[in-house]
């Protein structure tokens, strides 16, 4: 399962990416998830901070350690585990911070960022 914030432009286009490249995962908005029932770690502050990814054996992963898990079960699997590989997913991590913390400057921004800066 991977949560996402369904208010972020970014989150939502990668989304769509995910399901075109026929990732085997459900997706769910973190604005719809009841966090009583989720996992240890999973909580609201999280899920807006990073995407967050689930396995089927209940691991947890988040930021860009969690786009590699969703890339492993699509339709581009090596670039999901090349992504994971250990030379590579602190520069991703990096890289998904920097995202993350600049959202709201970048071309799809998140309507709840955007808010902020204009209020």
């Amino acid at each position: 399962m991977c949560i996402f914030d369904a208010d972020c432009g970014i989150c939502q286009s990668s989304v769509r990416l995910s399901r075109r490249l026929r990732a085997r995962v459900s997706f769910v908005p973190s604005q719809e998830l009841d966090f009583t029932h989720a996992p240890v770690g999973v909580t609201p502050e999280r899920c807006r901070q990073e995407v967050v990814f689930i396995n089927s054996t209940g691991d947890v992963f988040g930021g860009a350690a969690a786009v590699a898990q969703i890339l492993r079960v699509s339709k581009v699997a090596p670039l999901g585990s090349l992504l994971d590989s250990a030379p590579v997913l602190p520069i991703a991590q990096v890289v998904y911070r920097w995202v993350a913390r600049n959202r709201s400057r970048l071309p799809q921004a998140c309507a709840v960022d955007e808010a902020k800066s204009n209020g």
